[in-house]
């Protein structure tokens, strides 16, 4: 059975089976160059216990007004936020997974996640990466943020390399792609 398709109760642990994404040399340098020139700021945001009250019911999603954008979410960026409640603590997705899942591309996936005003918690959009592994933005942010993003997960557990990805080690073992 395949990760994709297992049920909650016959799921899987999420480190079984899983395929490693195949990564472009010519991304992997491009990320490198991003890492290298981001700013650390001075102080770093790495809560991830905070959970921020989220609308469960029809009703309720139809009125939330959003605290990021003043806007009222849309169903799109729900069916995001309900697909990324769903990845562990101490483990990690990517843009394209959730896209595949989602039958939407990446850059809608990453979209969605920057406006997210349920972080860190239940929409923990921390954790989802690029698919060669790289921390990727958080926020909408590339620059500085992400070390926001890499602190938190860090404390989750999950290790980075000196440039921005995940440590190799922990590649495999903490990718989660389980969605249902």
């Amino acid at each position: 059975m395949s990760l994709a398709t297992a049920t909650i109760a016959g799921a899987k642990h999420p480190a079984d089976s899983i395929t490693k994404p195949r990564i472009s040399k010519r991304r992997n340098v491009a990320h490198e160059r991003l890492f290298a020139q981001a700013v650390v700021p001075d102080t770093i945001d790495d809560d991830i216990d905070t959970v921020i009250e989220y609308p469960e019911t029809t009703a309720g999603r139809r009125t939330y007004i959003s605290s990021k954008t003043k806007r009222p979410v849309t169903e799109f960026q729900y069916r995001v936020y309900d697909a990324c409640r769903q990845v562990p603590k101490g483990y990690f997705t990517t843009y394209k997974a959730m896209s595949d899942f989602l039958g939407s591309g990446p850059r809608a996936v990453g979209n969605a996640l920057s406006k997210n005003p349920f972080c860190p918690l239940p929409i923990p959009c921390h954790r989802v990466l690029t698919t060669d592994f790289y921390i990727g933005g958080f926020s909408g942010d590339t620059k500085s943020k992400i070390f926001f993003k890499k602190a938190k997960l860090e404390k989750e557990g999950i290790r980075f390399d000196d440039k921005g990805f995940v440590a190799p080690s922990m590649q495999q073992k903490r990718f989660f792609d389980n969605f249902v």
